[in-house]
């Protein structure tokens, strides 16, 4: 009587190029779009060991060569593809800038705005932490006191 195939079993590695291949293809779909080309670049890479493991273990030359060349060019696609969306790669567009950025004496001047709207409430909340200090209220975990609060031991 014939045994059972293990559903388990590893594929053999004639296969394994194939699956390689595939992979190789999916990546190379992906690597021409801007959004997917990060998932070529992963899936790429994925089929290049894939491949280079498969053609180790005896698979068949010409499907795991394909898939090597095929998952290579996946990947230099989608590597190029994500520099000229970053902008890394000749982007000098002509025209103003969508965003502009402040310049530091913009941003100073704002920063000073910022600080004098604030600056009555933040003097009232000192004063207010002062006189809480000075009445002997607990004003909250204070630093250095040995509390169970800041890692101290507690008091004996």
């Amino acid at each position: 009587m014939a045994e059972p195939a293990d559903s388990a079993a590893p594929a053999p590695p004639r296969g394994r190029a194939g699956v390689a291949l595939g992979f190789a293809l999916a990546a190379l779909v992906a690597s021409w779009n801007p959004v997917a080309a990060p998932f070529g670049l992963v899936v790429g890479a994925s089929a290049a060991m894939l491949s280079v493991r498969a053609l180790r273990r005896g698979a068949r030359r010409g499907v795991g060569v394909a898939a090597l060349a095929t998952s290579l060019i996946a990947v230099a696609a989608s590597v190029a593809i994500l520099l000229l969306t970053a902008g890394a790669v000749g982007s000098d567009l002509p025209g103003e800038p969508v965003v502009k950025a402040p310049s530091a004496q913009e941003l100073q001047a704002l920063l000073s705005d910022a600080g004098a709207h604030t600056q009555a409430r933040r003097e009232r909340a000192a004063q207010e932490l002062d006189r809480l200090v000075g009445e002997g209220h607990d004003a909250g975990p204070q630093r250095g006191r040995g509390g169970p609060r800041d890692g101290g031991s507690p008091p004996r």
